[in-house]
Order: structure tokens, then sequence, then C-alpha cells
């Protein structure tokens, strides 16, 4: 273990607990000694303190009556923080249950997206739920599983989508005989690694509001740690995404369908070095689903998260883990976008849409080339147009016009104009979906 790691384990140390006194310590972090127990309330506590609000505690009488019995959607990736979030959460209701005679705060569902063969992951989430489960009896835990394609309800809703050099983009409905696409044939068609990434996450959003409107979830709560969240902030901005930096570091609230729900990221004050330490103690690493797919050590291959990861895992190691909390607090700084008009919404990935991204982008892209100067440069000029005038473009007259995001105009640059893009676009006023279409998201604990 580097001694600039931000948790440092202590093996056979005489130093003292500097919580309790009473027993060795096992680890130091921030710049503190812990022993076993109190390591493990001192991360527990962080959850207690960002769900405190009295829908999460036991109620009775008018505020049973007033409240409800509320419902928490834990998003469960299998990954170390997911599991850990469950462990706290779990513990946290194994206590009202022991304080309380068998009475719970609030119910607990559990849901994962398959991402075993996209991911190629070391096992499946099914073999390990079961057991996570009956860890935490008497506690009555749901689980969902749901496989990624899932998120085609609607195939009508799927079109040819086109991005002009002008940054305004087209779509084009498909025959039935065209409508064949799953979603993993769709992501096959992304221009490159970050843009498959940027719709996976997508994807994944839409999944999880889905099932919590489904399910009759109030909040959704997700795993990420302080280290995750500057890891999402830097990421998010790369993409063209700054506009939902807020909405990626903060808890809010969302609407969906009519509803709103609560978004909260009960272990964003932790950093990622304790997330593990933590698993560790408890031994929850054994149930860790983890990707088998050995990243690439050329940057150009490396998505956008692949890099934001490598640049915090470098602090970490070099004794500047700090460096994520300056981030996650300068991200805090950066609340909803304030603008009173609306362009509506990206039909994309379903952002409101503040500023019209595409004058700005003409605004500031230069449109005439430098001076051919050698022939060499000519050459590869003839070829360009000549690539251009052999691509297949989208018939106009049965196109119309797309509303599309910066984050997405980004995402879509790049994309082969004789295979366009495939995606089931929404409509551009509003975030929901047909209520009829979605009364068929059917949901079974054994999806797949």
């Amino acid at each position: 273990m580097s001694e600039n790691n931000p948790v440092k384990y202590l093996a056979d140390s005489d130093t003292e607990c500097q919580r309790c006194k009473a027993v060795p310590a096992v680890l130091i972090t921030r710049k503190e000694a812990f022993c076993k127990n109190c390591f493990i309330r001192f991360i527990r506590g962080k959850q207690r303190k960002s769900m405190i609000d009295e829908r999460y505690k036991v109620k009775y009488g008018a505020v049973q009556e007033k409240i409800g019995q509320q419902k928490v959607l834990l998003a469960l990736s299998g990954g170390v923080s997911s599991l850990v979030l469950t462990d706290v959460v779990a513990s946290l209701l194994q206590e009202q249950i022991e304080s309380h005679k068998g009475r719970m705060g609030f119910e607990l569902v559990l849901l994962n997206i398959d991402e075993f063969e996209l991911e190629s992951l070391n096992k499946r989430i099914e073999e390990i739920l079961p057991i996570l489960v009956e860890r935490y009896a008497p506690v009555n835990i749901q689980y969902k599983v749901l496989s990624i394609e899932s998120f085609l309800i609607d195939r009508a809703m799927i079109q040819k989508v086109l991005l002009n050099k002008d940054f305004t983009a087209i779509a084009q409905r498909l025959s039935d005989e065209q409508n064949k696409y799953t979603v993993a044939d769709m992501l096959k068609l992304c221009p490159n690694k970050s843009s498959m990434e940027d719709l996976l996450t997508v994807i994944y959003e839409e999944l999880i509001l889905r099932t919590a409107f489904i399910e009759n979830c109030e909040t959704i709560i997700y795993g990420h740690s302080m280290t995750r969240i500057a890891n999402e902030i830097l990421a998010l901005t790369v993409r063209g995404r700054g506009s939902s930096v807020y909405k990626a570091i903060a808890d809010h609230t969302v609407q969906f369908m009519d509803k709103e729900f609560t978004i909260l990221f009960p272990l964003r004050d932790v950093l990622f070095a304790e997330i593990i330490a933590y698993a560790d103690l408890i031994e929850l690493n054994k149930l860790e689903v983890k990707s088998t797919i050995v990243k690439s050590k050329i940057t150009k291959n490396l998505t956008i998260r692949d890099l934001t990861t490598n640049y915090f895992s470098h602090l970490d190691a070099t004794g500047y883990a700090s460096t994520a909390s300056t981030v996650v607090k300068t991200g805090e700084k950066l609340g909803a976008p304030q603008f009173k008009h609306s362009y509506g919404r990206c039909q994309i990935c379903g952002v409101e849409i503040y500023q019209d991204p595409k004058e700005w982008l003409r605004r500031i892209t230069v449109n005439d080339a430098a001076p051919i100067e050698t022939e060499e440069e000519q050459e590869y000029v003839n070829l360009y147009k000549e690539a251009l005038s052999s691509s297949e473009t989208l018939d106009t007259e049965n196109t119309h016009p797309v509303n599309i995001c910066y984050g997405c105009i980004v995402t879509l640059s790049g994309a082969k104009q004789d295979t366009a893009f495939v995606w089931p676009l929404k409509d551009k006023d509003t975030n929901h979906e047909d209520k009829k279409v979605l009364d068929e998201y059917i949901l079974t604990d054994d999806e797949e």
C-alpha cells in the first residue's frame, strides 16, 4: 500500500483508535486513526446524514398518515460502491426493525441493469443477489434485474438521425423491414467508445426512472463516492454536458410522467479509497461484480470516463486525493441553468435546452480552410470531396428536423453518413413517455 494512499492500513499496530480510545486502530484516513467498528460507524454516519429526512424514519400516527410508507430504489451495478451503499442502507433498516418492533422507515428495492455481455462481467448479478438479500434478514429487500433491451418499448419511435455540417439534425422514419434494431445494434453505430459510453448513461437513467415510476418509488439513490462525482464533473464537461453537472453532483428532484422523484447520493462525502476499505473490513468484496475487459494503455483507445478515472487514480496514488473534494466543491457552485426561455428538450437524451447550440457552434466555427500549398494536400482534398459525394444521405423529402442539445451534437459528431445513427426519438416539448406504452413495461424479479 502506497504511503500516499488516502487510506493507510495498520497491521499489528499499537496505535489507539482516536474515536473510542479502547481498541487498536486498523487504518488511518483523513489524518485520524479508526478501529474497525468506529470506521464502519463513520461511513454509515455519512448515509444517515444524507437520509435524515422524516420520510426515511419509522413513522407513527399522524405523521404516518401524512407521509405514508416511502419506497426507495437503489441503483445496484454490482460494483463495490453500490454494494457498500446497499450494506449501509440495509443496516439502517436492520436497526429500525430492532428498535421499532419489526417496523421499517421505508421499503428498499434494488435495481440492476444487466451488463453481463456488454461489460464481459466475471459473474452474473443473479448469482450474488440472493446472497446479498439473505445477508440482511429480516429486512425484506425486493430486487429487479433488467435487460438493457428493455430500453426499447415503442419501435415506432426509432428513427435514423443524421447530423449536418451546419450542426442541424434531421431524422427519417424507418420502414417495418428496416426497423429490426436492438439496443446493441444501435450502440454499434456510435462513432466512438466515448459516444457509446455517453448514450449508455442516457439508457441507464431512463431505465432507472421508468422502474421507479412503475414500482411507485419516491426516492432514487446512487452509490457514487466523492471521487466518482468529481470524475463525473470532468467527464460531463468534456462531453459538452455542463448544464447537467448540477444533477450529477447534488441531491435534487426530477420530474418523470408528472411524478417527482428525489435523487440522493448518500456516499457523496466518502472517498473511493474509503469505500474499498469499508468493503474489505466487512468482506463485501467477495460479492463484487467486475468487468474482465482489459483497458487499453493507449490513450486514444480510452473513453472520456476512462481518462478521468485514471486521472483521479493517479492523484490518489501520489497523495493528492483531496483534489476530488476541491472539484466537487467547485462543481457545487454550478446550480441549475437560469434562463427564462427554453428551446424545448433534446429528442435524443431528453435534457432541456436553454441555449441554441447550433447558433453558438456556427459563430465559433471557422468555415474557410487554410490555403492549399502542396500537391499532397490537394490530393487529400480531392479524396475528401469524393468521399462526401459518394456517401448516402437521407431522402430530404421524408425527413424532419430534430431538436438536439450540444452534448448530443458532440456525441453524434463523426457518425457515418451512409449508416447515419439510429435512436428512439422523444417528443421535443416534453420528457414524458406515452402512458399506454409505459404500461407495457412489465417488471419481474428475474427479468432478462
